[in-house]
């Protein structure tokens, strides 16, 4: 990937914590949404954004509903944020699900190392 690439990346995340925080007034939206990464193509016109959200299941799967329900919302703002851009690309929202990967891989270590300790 290159240089340019990964600077506007690294600007939409940045722009899009600020717009998911202050402007995305819909009350399903937990404030414990974190942007963890952003994938844009090379041609800029589609991008994949990971989003992280802490809480309960029931409140994460909404959340994460309503962020999808308002990626047209979303997109608008972020292009008034993004003016140096021609085009600003079609954002589609992905749970990121690293976090729950690294925790299930620590509790296996502590496993192996209670048994080992037997």
């Amino acid at each position: 990937m290159n240089y340019r690439i990964e600077r506007i990346n690294s600007e939409i995340a940045k722009c899009l914590t600020v717009i998911i925080r202050d402007k995305v007034k819909d009350p399903r939206v937990s404030e414990m949404v974190s942007i963890t990464r952003v994938s844009a193509a090379r041609d800029l016109k589609t991008a994949k954004v990971f989003v992280s959200i802490y809480g309960q299941k029931d409140k994460v799967r909404s959340t994460f509903e309503a962020l999808v329900q308002c990626e047209g919302f979303i997109r608008h703002e972020l292009s008034l944020e993004l003016k140096h851009l021609r085009c600003v690309p079609q954002i589609t929202f992905e749970e990121d699900t690293t976090g729950d990967y690294g925790q299930r891989i620590d509790s296996l270590i502590r496993e192996i190392k209670e048994h080992d300790n037997n």
